[in-house]
């Protein structure tokens, strides 16, 4: 018995273990891929209640402006037709502060005829990476 040659006991597992680390390598990589193909979408298409998203024909409210002031409060300035209306949305409701004039709403307001520019994930990735020095 001494000639014969004998399988070693862990071989089998080796190859178990490699092919399931080869599983969560591509399992990860296609997660990663299609992330990536969401957000290029996404930039492309708009998100339901994202300001950079592409108005719809006929649409009439628009979010042009809005500010966190707290854990459930922010400030919103919409434009309604030709209405800027600038509001106080909190937990408890929604309160019109006040109305903005033309003049008041302009820096705010976008050119009808221009499509909307929405930052490619890569120009995000730039921006929020820090940079070295």
């Amino acid at each position: 018995m001494s000639g014969a040659a004998l399988p070693r006991p862990g071989f089998a597992q080796q190859g178990g273990t490699i092919f399931t680390l080869v599983g969560m390598l591509l399992t990860v990589g296609a997660v990663l891929a299609l992330a990536y193909w969401v957000t290029r979408w996404i930039g492309r298409h708009g998100a339901p209640g994202w300001t950079g998203a592409p108005r719809k024909q006929g649409q009439q409210m628009e979010l042009l402006w809005q500010l966190s002031l707290g854990r459930n409060e922010r400030l919103v300035l919409v434009r309604l037709e030709k209405r800027c209306l600038l509001l106080g949305v909190t937990s408890g409701g929604i309160r019109l502060l006040t109305e903005l004039t033309e003049e008041e709403a302009a820096p705010w307001q976008k050119d009808p005829g221009a499509a909307p520019c929405a930052p490619s994930f890569l120009d995000i990735l730039r921006d929020n990476l820090p940079k070295k020095k």
